[in-house]
């Protein structure tokens, strides 16, 4: 499959879940072709995955999706150690980790919306423990963070803007 896609020099490849049913060994390999392509063609790739480990193994910059909507963007390095959103939080913590022994691996509470009915407000407040009265009624919009950073989460203030700047030197 990648090699007929190849064949038409993309620009761009997407890759949907490549190494999903891979073992690890396999696994390797199917990354090690992705980047050594990227970088002979001079390709971007988009890869689409839940594995953070092939994440943190390929990805420059990552966009974390719940419920049809962009909640988190950032380099992969920031994002992995400076989660912002709840949701990304949960995500990282339910990595299993050989270090933990045999505790229970740590799962999000709740369910994920169907599409076509998210809850008003934010689509993650039914299931955030650090929901809000403003989660529930409004969905907040995706907030420019200091570190270059994108979130969608109104437990986060946005940078300021040269606009509000100006507006509030004029006071």
């Amino acid at each position: 499959m990648i090699a007929m896609a190849m064949a038409c020099q993309p620009q761009l490849l997407i890759a949907d879940e490549p190494t999903t049913a891979l073992d690890v060994t396999i696994q390797a390999q199917m990354l090690t072709l992705i980047r050594d392509m990227r970088a002979k063609a001079g390709m971007s790739v988009m890869l689409i995955t839940h594995d953070l480990g092939v994440v943190a193994e390929v990805c420059d910059r990552v966009l974390v999706m719940y419920a049809g909507q962009v909640i988190e963007s950032a380099d992969v390095r920031t994002l992995l150690r400076h989660p912002k959103h709840p949701y990304t939080m949960g995500l990282i913590q339910a990595v299993p980790h050989n270090a933990r022994g045999k505790k229970r691996l740590y799962a999000i509470s709740g369910n994920v919306p169907s599409p076509g009915e998210w809850p008003q407000g934010c689509r993650f407040a039914p299931r955030c423990q650090e929901a809000k009265p403003i989660c529930l009624t409004q969905n907040p919009p995706l907030l420019k963070m200091k570190d270059g950073s994108e979130c969608r989460c109104w437990l986060h203030e946005p940078i300021a803007t040269e606009e509000a700047a100006e507006g509030t030197e004029a006071l």
